[in-house]
C-alpha cells in the first residue's frame, strides 16, 4: 500500500512547482482557518514565522501564496491588514482593524 499521492513521480517532474505551490497553499488555508476559529481578532497570524517554518524565507512563493490567501478571505466577506511591516496578518470582520494593528496598508 502506498501513501504517496499517485502524481508523485519521476516523470511528473515539471509539474513539481506548481504541485508545491498547491500543497503549500492547502496548508496556509488549513493554518489560517485554525487561526480564525481560535484567536480573537486583535491577535495577528504570523507570517514571518509561518514563512520560516515552510517556506525558508522564499519571498516571491509567499507573496504568490498571501496574495492569493487575502483574496480568498476577502471573497469570503473578511477585512484583511499587513502590519508590523508585512509580517503579520489581522483578519477581521469589523469596518475598523483591531487595535493591535498598525502599519502597512492592505
Amino acid at each position: 500500500m502506498n501513501n504517496f499521492p499517485d502524481y508523485l513521480k519521476p516523470n511528473n517532474r515539471d509539474q513539481f512547482t506548481y504541485i508545491k505551490n498547491n500543497m503549500y497553499l492547502e496548508l496556509l488555508r488549513k493554518d489560517i482557518y485554525i487561526h480564525i476559529l481560535n484567536e480573537d481578532e486583535n491577535s495577528y497570524f504570523d507570517i514571518d514565522t509561518w514563512n520560516r517554518k515552510h517556506l525558508k524565507n522564499d519571498l516571491s512563493t509567499s507573496n504568490f501564496l498571501f496574495s492569493n490567501i487575502i483574496e480568498e478571505l476577502v471573497s469570503l466577506g473578511w477585512k484583511c491588514k499587513l502590519s508590523f511591516n508585512n509580517t503579520g496578518l489581522f483578519i477581521y470582520s469589523t469596518e475598523k482593524p483591531p487595535p493591535s494593528c498598525y502599519d502597512d496598508e492592505f
